[in-house]
């Protein structure tokens, strides 16, 4: 899949990559937006839009900025422009936020440092009780260990004491699958320690 996030400049960006990437956090964590002609914090953009439309003014503290941002997004923005632009900046810095989450991920899966697991894992025969380690009592079971790990038993999936298909149906994967992922954290955890 191709990434949604880049740090090319907005001059060399597409119109669908400026798109993911007009909203975005600086060092300090602020919110920014940038297109083509412009890129200012989001703080300071929700002020200009204030003056422009609505003829008033913002808090310039940034603490002063949020109490009235927050009061102003219980106005109802079809009636009154300062409940727009109350959530429109809200809209901005969530947008900054989601941004930068994605593009952790984006970058965690370029280094191999993410595990993508498979959409949907083939139908075995399986007919093991899992997570609780303990004898079947549904009809046509054969039950042994739980093909999942330790860590997806203990600490997961406690309180699943039904077959493998009822908790395959909850999202639960097949002892092959995982044995996959557990081999690439612990090629992860080794090169980590070198």
């Amino acid at each position: 899949m191709e990434r949604l996030t880049t740090n090319k400049s907005v001059a060399d960006m597409s119109m669908i990559e400026l798109a993911h990437n007009s909203c975005y956090a600086d060092d300090e964590r602020d919110a920014r937006y940038r297109d083509y002609d412009m890129e200012m914090d989001a703080r300071d953009f929700a002020r200009n839009l204030m003056v422009t439309l609505a003829k008033d003014e913002l808090p310039v503290d940034d603490a002063e900025f949020d109490e009235e941002i927050l009061d102003n997004l219980t106005i109802d923005p079809f009636s009154d422009v300062r409940g727009l632009i109350a959530l429109f900046y809200r809209n901005m810095w969530a947008m900054a936020d989601l941004r930068e989450k994605l593009k952790d991920y984006e970058d965690a899966e370029e280094q191999g440092r993410y595990i993508k697991l498979p959409e949907k894992v083939e139908e075995t025969e399986y007919r093991e009780c899992v997570h609780t380690r303990t004898k079947c009592h549904h009809e046509n079971c054969k039950c042994s260990e739980c093909p999942l790990t330790e860590l997806f038993c203990d600490e997961f999936y406690t309180t699943i004491d039904r077959c493998y298909e009822d908790a395959y149906a909850r999202g639960c994967l097949a002892g092959i699958e995982l044995g996959k992922a557990e081999a690439k954290l612990k090629e992860m955890e080794e090169k980590d320690g070198e």
